[in-house]
């Protein structure tokens, strides 16, 4: 769980830069039916997703040549610059409905010497037409 805290954080960081500069945003918390239902996530490892309130909408789409999601995040340390497509891996995709009705990614940012952002990912869940 300490891991999971920390992750949040820096994640928490991450979706405040997102959230400044885009549409994305976190679970509603105008919905709390859906708290149980954001905690109970976890990818095809079995790791938990943590809840909604570290995950962020993503704007996702289905990459018809690698047969598989990719999805656009934006680098916290560079808010001003677009986002980066990344095809997000098999194990993280949540196969099962959406009740949230948005795609949303659970991930943070690793960074090389040279500043390039990878993305380390938790979970994935598509939304409607993802």
């Amino acid at each position: 769980m300490r891991i999971c805290h920390d992750r949040s954080a820096a994640l928490l960081v991450a979706a405040i830069a997102v959230a400044a500069t885009g549409p994305a945003s976190a679970h509603d918390p105008h919905k709390p039916e859906l708290n149980a239902w954001f905690k109970s996530l976890k990818n095809k490892a079995g790791a938990p997703c943590c809840d909604g309130g570290d995950g962020e909408q993503a704007r996702a789409e289905w990459d018809m040549g690698k047969a598989g999601y990719k999805v656009q995040l934006k680098n916290p340390q560079r808010p001003d610059e677009p986002g980066t497509w990344f095809l997000v891996p098999d194990t993280v995709v949540i196969q099962q409905p959406n009740l949230s009705g948005a795609a949303m990614v659970w991930w943070w940012p690793s960074y090389d010497i040279d500043g390039t952002m990878t993305p380390q990912w938790r979970c994935f869940i598509p939304g409607p037409g993802s």
